[in-house]
């Protein structure tokens, strides 16, 4: 008998202890299924660009390219041009650039409004430059 009175009290302090315990347990946080999509926007920023994987490609035509055309802008009757890292104005007539008036941008005589013209144009001249393949391919 005195081991029933020690199982029967055991028994109480068990199933009082489970009560207990059920009512302080916070509610379930329900589970989080990440997506593909999901995780591509976690690590986004840190995965490289195309533009960092992909070396350009230095080719004889590119070169050439390079070495025999030259971007102008074209702006009142002058036109800008950088040409072996030095910038570049001369007269336009008719459409063509007079190359025996060309000489060198001096921009430290330059008031804060021709120079923002100057760096609007140097803008447009270099701009693209890095994608600049004539072709959607």
């Amino acid at each position: 008998m005195e081991y029933f009175v020690g199982s029967v009290i055991t028994l109480i302090a068990i199933v009082s202890i489970m009560i207990i315990a059920k009512s302080n347990t916070p509610p379930t946080v329900p589970s989080i299924r990440y997506s593909q999509s999901h995780i591509h926007n976690l690590i986004y920023p840190w995965i490289p660009t195309n533009d960092e994987l992909v070396e350009p490609i230095v080719s004889q035509s590119t070169k050439h390219l390079d070495s025999a055309f030259v971007r102008v802008v074209m702006v009142d009757g002058k036109g800008y041009f950088i040409k072996d890292g030095t910038f570049f104005v001369a007269e336009v007539v008719d459409g063509d650039i007079d190359k025996s008036t060309a000489k060198q941008v001096d921009t430290m005589t330059m008031d804060t409004v021709q120079l923002n013209k100057i760096k609007f144009i140097v803008e447009k001249l270099t701009e693209g430059k890095d994608n600049d393949s004539w072709n959607a391919g």
